[in-house]
C-alpha cells in the first residue's frame, strides 16, 4: 500500500508542477499578474514537495490507518491553493489578496470564491504536514 500511496504523491506532484508551468504562460493574461505569478509560484513549489512527499513516503512509519487519508490531503489541499490562486488572477480579487493583487477589485462573491479555496488548502495541508510530524520516525533505506 505504501508504494501505491507514493506513486499518487509523486504522480500528483508531476501533475501539480506542470499545471503550475503552464499557469506561467497565462501570467500575462491574468488581470492580477502578481496573482498569477503567486499561482505560478505555489504550484511548482507545492509539485516538488508532493514529489518530495512522495519519495520519503516508503521510509515514514506512520500509525496504522493514517498514511492513504494525510496523503490525500496534502495533495488535494495543494490543488485546492493552486485553484485559489489562478481564480484570482483572473478575477483580479486585489481585496482579499491584497499585497499580489494591490490596486484591483472583483464582485464580493468572486473575492469569496478564491480566499475560501486558499483558506481550506492551507489550513489542509497545515494540519498534514503537523499529522506526519506528530508520528515521524523515519525508518531508514531499505
Amino acid at each position: 500500500m505504501t508504494s501505491k500511496v507514493s506513486s499518487l504523491l509523486c504522480f500528483t506532484g508531476v501533475l501539480l508542477f506542470t499545471l503550475g508551468l503552464m499557469t506561467g504562460f497565462g501570467i500575462g493574461l491574468a488581470r492580477a499578474p502578481r496573482i498569477g505569478l503567486s499561482a505560478h509560484l505555489a504550484a511548482t513549489q507545492c509539485g516538488i514537495a508532493l514529489i518530495a512527499f512522495g519519495l520519503l513516503w516508503p521510509h515514514l512509519t506512520l500509525w496504522k490507518g493514517w498514511s492513504v487519508p494525510l496523503a490525500s490531503v496534502l495533495w488535494v489541499s495543494f490543488y485546492v491553493i493552486w485553484i485559489g490562486l489562478s481564480l484570482g488572477a483572473v478575477w483580479g480579487t486585489g481585496r482579499s489578496l491584497p499585497l499580489a493583487g494591490a490596486g484591483h477589485t472583483a464582485a464580493l462573491w468572486q473575492e469569496r470564491a478564491a480566499i475560501v479555496p486558499i483558506a481550506l488548502g492551507s489550513f489542509g495541508s497545515l494540519g498534514a504536514v503537523v499529522m506526519l510530524l506528530v508520528q515521524w520516525r523515519y525508518g531508514g533505506p531499505e
